[in-house]
C-alpha cells in the first residue's frame, strides 16, 4: 500500500513539472510567433525596396536606350 502513494506522489510531482515545462513552452512559443512576425515584415519591406530599385533601374535604362536611338536617328 505504501508503494502505491509513493507512486501517486510522485506521478502528481511529475504532473505538475509538465504542466509548469508545458506553460513555459507555450510562453516561449508565443514570444517566438512575436519575433517570426517582425522578421517576415523586415524581409517584405526589403523585398519591396528590391522591387521599387529593379522597377527604377529597368525604367532608367529604358530612357538611356530611348535616348540613344533619338540621338542616332537625329544624324
Amino acid at each position: 500500500m505504501v508503494n502505491h502513494e509513493e507512486e501517486i506522489i510522485y506521478l502528481r510531482e511529475e504532473v505538475a513539472t509538465l504542466k509548469a515545462n508545458v506553460e513555459n513552452l507555450v510562453g516561449w512559443q508565443h514570444t517566438q510567433n512575436g519575433t517570426i512576425k517582425n522578421v517576415d515584415d523586415k524581409v517584405t519591406g526589403i523585398y519591396k525596396i528590391m522591387i521599387g530599385t529593379a522597377g527604377t533601374a529597368a525604367l532608367s535604362f529604358l530612357g538611356t536606350i530611348i535616348t540613344l536611338l533619338v540621338v542616332l536617328s537625329g544624324k
